[in-house]
């Protein structure tokens, strides 16, 4: 009978371990915002090295070109399930080996305060052109994700 109770306690135990451990991967579903931001600073030829919404739910993305030579950006494509949304330029903007560049998608997200966002990255794409080859597409290799 003593085994009976040890071995009732030890599975009690191990429950409640199993338990915690699947309450705290699920409470990060998806892809967390770090390990995203991380897998686009280093994505070539356009990065993004920071993104944030403001309280009208547009979307501020920082590029950065990760590539040895100058490219003109042309534009960004971001589409969820209800809407595309695209930030156009006027005219392409040349940016330098290593250099930033601010792009804002107004009214790409509505969301509230402390409520997650998140952009497939089967819906996220660059337009561009290096010195050699005008329009080529690169398709994002993350999501992008944040909180409102």
């Amino acid at each position: 009978i003593e085994y009976l109770v040890i071995i009732a306690i030890v599975i009690v135990i191990a429950l409640v371990v199993v338990g915690l451990l699947l309450q705290v991967m699920n409470s990060g579903s998806g892809v967390p915002e770090t390990q995203a931001k991380a897998t686009w600073k280093s994505a070539e030829p356009i990065g993004i090295i920071d993104w944030g919404t403001d309280s009208d739910g547009n979307l501020t993305l920082v590029l950065r070109n990760n590539s040895s030579e100058t490219i003109e950006y042309n534009t960004f494509d971001l589409s969820s399930s209800s809407s595309t949304e695209q930030d156009y330029n006027s005219t392409d903007k040349s940016i330098a080996s290593g250099a930033t560049y601010n792009i804002v998608i107004n009214n790409a997200t509505s969301c509230t305060s402390g409520n997650k966002y998140s952009y497939p990255k089967e819906n996220i794409q660059f337009d561009y052109n290096t010195p050699n080859i005008n329009n080529k597409t690169q398709k994002a290799l993350a999501d992008i994700v944040g909180t409102c």
